[in-house]
């Protein structure tokens, strides 16, 4: 069933709001959701739409965990080696460190690779 096929994809929380934005019936069978539903979802995942409502103090900060191996990217681009031409940085990536400067550079530092390895990536593009 559609509902049973989510809990991969999405927080526990975030799956009633997803199967009541894509429109398919929480029951449907996966194999019977059309190519159009699939792409709807598709799209929904890509463009769900957040709103933040405010901050909270450094005593509630947290990180993300998990993520991306960093066994799967590489650390001069960022550039996946599982997918050519896709590219990661900060808290994506499974890595972390206490809350704060580490956290924070790690994510500066990667966002950095990962400009230059599109840089060069586009660039690369352009002479072939």
């Amino acid at each position: 069933m559609f509902r049973n096929a989510l809990d991969d994809l999405y927080p526990k929380k975030l799956i009633p709001v997803m199967i009541s934005l894509s429109g398919i019936d929480e029951n449907k069978k996966v194999n019977e959701i059309s190519r159009t539903e699939r792409s709807h979802l598709v799209e929904l995942t890509k463009k769900f739409p957040v709103t933040l409502t405010g901050i909270r103090g450094y005593n509630e900060a947290i990180i993300t965990q998990g993520g991306i191996s960093v066994k799967e990217v590489n650390p001069a681009t960022m550039e996946s080696k599982l997918v050519k031409g896709v590219f990661f940085a900060g808290e994506v990536l499974d890595v972390d460190a206490v809350t704060g400067g580490f956290n924070l550079q790690i994510a500066w530092s990667t966002a950095y690779a990962a400009a230059h390895g599109i840089t060069k990536s586009q660039e690369e593009e352009k002479k072939s």
